[in-house]
C-alpha cells in the first residue's frame, strides 16, 4: 500500500522530492499535491480521511515551517488511530516537538533507503499469504522498532 506523504503547502517542493525519491525505488506514494480530487472538492478533510484510510505509512516532511500547519498534526492523528506506520522526514536541521520522537525521524538518504528497505519487508509481510515467513514485522510498532534500529535512533 502507498506512502502518505504529509507536509505544509510551504514545502510542497521538498515532499515532491521525496516522493520522487521513493517513487523511483519501487514505493507508491500519495501526495496531495498530485490528487485531482482535491483540486475539485469543498469537502477537503474526506478526501484526505479517504486517503488516509486508502496508505499502510506516512512520511511527514518536517521543516522549520512545519510548526504552523494545522494538516500535519492532523494526518499524523488520524494515522496514528489507524495504526499505520509513521515516520518523519527532517528536510532541514529543525529542532522538531517532542511527540515525533515516539516515531522514526529520518534526515538523510541512508535513513530514506532504511526507510524503503523496511516498507518493502513490511509491505511483502502485509500482502504474501504466507505470514509466517518473515516474524519480524508484523505491526506498526515494531516497524517503528526496527526503523529506529536501522538508522540508529534509540
Amino acid at each position: 500500500m502507498p506512502v502518505f506523504i504529509s507536509h505544509r503547502s510551504i514545502d510542497t517542493e521538498r515532499a515532491l522530492t521525496v516522493h520522487q525519491y521513493l517513487t523511483n525505488r519501487g514505493v507508491k506514494c500519495y501526495i496531495d499535491k498530485l490528487d485531482d480530487a482535491l483540486q475539485s472538492t469543498d469537502d477537503i478533510t474526506n478526501v484526505i480521511l479517504k486517503r488516509i484510510s486508502q496508505c499502510s505509512h506516512m512520511m511527514a516532511v518536517a521543516s522549520e515551517y512545519t510548526q504552523g500547519s494545522w494538516w500535519v498534526p492532523f494526518e499524523l492523528g488520524v494515522a496514528t488511530e489507524s495504526d499505520r506506520r509513521i515516520s518523519s522526514y527532517k528536510a532541514t536541521n529543525v529542532n522538531l516537538p517532542q511527540y515525533l520522537s515516539k516515531w522514526p525521524i529520518l534526515s538523510s538518504q541512508y535513513d530514506l533507503n532504511k526507510f524503503i528497505e523496511n516498507y518493502k519487508r513490511d509491505n511483502s509481510v502485509a500482502f504474501s499469504e504466507s505470514r509466517a515467513t518473515y516474524q519480524d514485522i508484523k505491526s506498526a510498532d515494531q516497524f517503528h522498532r526496527r526503523l529506529k534500529i536501522d538508522i540508529g535512533q534509540r
